[in-house]
């Protein structure tokens, strides 16, 4: 067995074995179609490749996605691998197949990354034992708010990175570029045009130097924060607002906000939980990552 990565036709043909798993909502055009748009999105085009695992006479047991980013781990800096997509046919789970593969890729990964990170839609169990570490994670969820926030600069363009402020020595951030978020509202325009959904006119807001991202989730009918870049309490409130805000005019039931301060849990009209599913989890392929921090929607593949 051996690693191979997939070319763009191979590609295409990956995607009819993957309808049944992750085509919820759409038609089988309707899904190709989808992964074909992400997939030749600018930052798909620059930080993604196409893994497959295969025997050997090239029947694929397992197959997955890397996108590359910037990061850093303190004052160094490097690259993060993000794992997505995993997927093994029902009839060859069980073999070790997917484990294989994704040893396989964090090797190939090493030579340039400072780590590995995923999000786990299968408990924490599997990729424990590859060596991966979960982060306490949690979502807030916020009522819609038919009120304009005042005093706010609203982001109809091309969504700002948030700004790349050092950790500590021992963890790891993931550096969010404007493309990647882009590709979020990527997948915003593609089920909004599914289901007739008109856009947002707005994705974000700026208070100073203290910004929010988000996007309309049409697929669970939720709005969703990718990115939260600000210093107090009440400068948090004000720019989740907006998002409120957003979500009153897109007719979307909640806002959700993948937390990433404590300051989120003290905020009114906030209901806070334990997140069981998309579990974030890293892999340090180079020494001295204790931590994975500001792990937020944006930084999800």
């Amino acid at each position: 067995m051996k690693l191979i990565e997939a070319n763009a036709t191979q590609q295409l043909e990956r995607d009819s074995a993957t309808f049944p798993a992750w085509g919820s909502g759409l038609t089988l055009p309707q899904y190709l179609e989808r992964e074909r748009r992400l997939r030749e999105h600018v930052w798909s085009c620059r930080s993604m490749k196409s893994f497959w695992w295969v025997d050997a006479h090239g029947a694929v047991l397992s197959s997955c996605e890397l996108f590359t980013d910037d990061g850093v781990v303190g004052t160094r800096t490097g690259k993060v691998g993000t794992i997505a997509s995993v997927f093994t046919d029902e009839k060859l789970r069980g073999h070790g197949h997917a484990a294989q593969m994704l040893d396989a890729v964090a090797e190939l990964a090493q030579r340039d990354c400072l780590a590995l990170t995923l999000f786990s839609e299968i408990g924490v169990g599997l990729y424990s034992r590859l060596g991966y570490f979960a982060v306490p994670s949690f979502d807030t969820f916020f009522t819609p708010l038919a009120d304009a926030p005042k005093g706010l600069e609203l982001i109809s363009g091309a969504l700002p990175s948030p700004q790349h402020e050092r950790g500590d020595d021992e963890s790891l951030r993931v550096l969010l570029a404007s493309d990647r978020l882009d590709w979020h509202l990527e997948r915003e325009r593609i089920y909004g045009e599914v289901g007739s959904r008109p856009r947002l006119s707005f994705h974000g807001a700026r208070l100073g130097n203290a910004t929010i991202t988000f996007t309309a989730y049409w697929k669970t009918n939720e709005l969703q924060v990718l990115t939260l870049d600000a210093r107090t309490e009440e400068d948090t409130a004000k720019l989740l607002d907006s998002a409120r805000h957003a979500a009153h005019l897109a007719g979307l039931p909640r806002v959700r906000l993948w937390e990433t301060s404590p300051l989120a849990a003290r905020l009114p009209h906030a209901t806070r939980r334990i997140r069981t599913d998309e579990i974030p989890m890293f892999k340090p392929l180079a020494p001295g990552i204790q931590a994975w921090t500001r792990v937020e929607r944006a930084t999800w593949a």
